[in-house]
């Protein structure tokens, strides 16, 4: 299952995301808004008895926040055994991709490039292999 992926666009970007770091894709309600939680936190949402933190890669990335629709589509993953779901602009496709994974060639913006592990190449394009755990943990940034 190494060569399994979810191919998906998040944050406006076709990425890749390997198959053993998802747990689910699932539609979601209007998550429940948590005071103080950081920018990239949009809430709260229970999924089969559990709560979920829903996060807006969009923010992790370094771009304005979404808005999120009732039914938008999440991955939902564990991270340090605590679940977590990203908000997914569209997902695409799970599937085998055969080729192997390369170093990112080039200058990603630097949200983009915190979150990459590496391209791979998929039906002539290619895509940021990106960890989940990137966007659920972002730096702290001190002020001055």
């Amino acid at each position: 299952m190494d060569n399994l992926y979810l191919v998906a666009r998040i944050a406006d970007t076709r990425v890749a995301l390997r198959s053993r770091a998802i747990n689910s894709v699932v539609t979601v309600a209007t998550p429940v808004e948590v005071p103080g939680a950081p920018p990239h936190v949009v809430g709260l949402f229970a999924l089969r008895s559990r709560v979920f933190t829903l996060i807006d890669p969009h923010v992790v990335v370094g771009l304005p926040p979404v808005p999120v629709a009732a039914g938008q589509r999440v991955i939902v993953v564990d991270v340090a055994e605590h679940g977590y779901a990203l908000l997914a602009d569209e997902i695409e496709d799970v599937c085998f991709i055969e080729a192997a994974e390369t170093r990112i060639a080039g200058k990603l913006m630097p949200g983009w490039a915190r979150v990459a592990d590496a391209m791979i190449e998929h039906q002539g394009a290619s895509l940021l292999v990106v960890d989940p755990a990137h966007f659920v943990t972002i730096p702290v940034v001190n002020a001055a």
